[in-house]
């Protein structure tokens, strides 16, 4: 059964209709990775080593995870195709699997040796280079390398800042790390307590990577959850804007900021004019074939917000999500108790 939400909301000149159109997933386990091949191959993972498949856009669904791993906590999936397919988990012991059989079969990839490594994002270039970062281990983030589809992976030991007594990242979206073209890498973190996050980046392959402050409080609940691309703004059209969203995740607190932007790709930040209301786990850019398209949207448990420029975000729906991802044109959600939905 299809349900959906509809709102109109107001973006620059045009007044657009916008709603969720949500489905059943056939599991009721908080869902916090989502990856879209396309408009109608999709993947999404979770809690109870939930690993769940869709070829018809979201109607219907197939469970397809690992044997073997118990209740651990898949919060990263990276699909390449309705057969290929890694994900990542949350947790110890921090693995990393493989499957080429549509989710039939697992391979493991990699076992991290220390307990306390325990990975919170996991993004892929394009379907051979990818990176899965970790909280730290031994006083730096532990960071991974692959160039073969994540059939293989190596540590990245180029650089690393030490990282900050109780500095660890958010695996609450797989959206916490982002990579540009030529190697370039951003990968968000808080836990320490602080009045600033901190934004390790990479600027090309094999270079050290360097972390900068962000505006937004740092504490044991509270730092950067995800981080995206905006569309190129009037005043630079050269470099894309970069934007981060997060908060505190605690229903029970009250986020001072939820949202910042980078014009300078990431070097320094600033908070946003009219920040979403509360904490958000994920943000993006709405993909060019939507009647949204280069709208900037963000989720949190507590709702979605829309944004035409990233400095101001306009509230839309109070449905709550974890995660997002876009297919070729369409844009996908989920999040806690089996929650999917199509945006629409």
């Amino acid at each position: 059964m299809a349900t959906s939400s509809l709102a109109q909301v107001s973006l620059a000149e045009e007044s657009v209709t916008t709603s969720w159109r949500s489905s059943e997933t056939g599991t009721n386990v908080s869902l916090r990775g989502l990856s879209a091949v396309d408009d109608d191959v999709i993947w999404a993972s979770g809690a109870q080593a939930t690993v769940i498949r869709s070829l018809d856009g979201g109607e219907t669904w197939e469970q397809c995870g690992p044997d073997g791993y118990d209740d651990l906590e898949f919060r990263c999936v990276c699909a390449f195709s309705a057969n290929v397919a890694c994900i990542a988990s949350a947790g110890t012991p921090a693995v990393l699997l493989r499957t080429e059989d549509g989710g039939a079969t697992w391979k493991e990839t990699f076992r991290a040796e220390s307990e306390t490594a325990f990975f919170d994002a996991m993004q892929f270039w394009d379907t051979e280079r990818g990176l899965a970062v970790s909280d730290p281990v031994v006083g730096r983030l532990l960071v991974v390398e692959t160039n073969d589809g994540g059939k293989s992976w190596r540590k990245v030991t180029n650089g690393i800042p030490l990282a900050r007594p109780g500095e660890a990242a958010f695996a609450a979206s797989n959206s916490s790390l982002l990579l540009g073209p030529d190697g370039q890498v951003w990968f968000g973190t808080g836990g320490a307590e602080s009045e600033t996050s901190r934004l390790y980046t990479r600027s090309s392959w094999d270079q050290p990577w360097v972390a900068v402050p962000v505006p937004m409080p740092s504490s044991q609940a509270s730092g950067i959850f995800a981080i995206c691309h905006g569309p190129p703004t009037a005043e630079i059209t050269t470099v894309k804007p970069l934007f981060c969203v997060g908060g505190d995740y605690r229903a029970t607190e009250t986020s001072e900021v939820t949202a910042c932007i980078s014009l300078d790709a990431g070097t320094t930040w600033q908070r946003v004019t009219s920040q979403p209301a509360s904490f958000r786990s994920d943000v993006m850019t709405i993909p060019e074939g939507s009647p949204l398209a280069r709208t900037l949207i963000s989720v949190g448990p507590s709702g979605t917000d829309l944004s035409n420029e990233g400095m101001n975000w306009t509230p839309f729906s109070d449905i709550g999500f974890h995660c997002l991802s876009a297919g070729k044109t369409k844009v996908f959600a989920c999040g806690s108790d089996g929650r999917f939905a199509r945006l629409e």
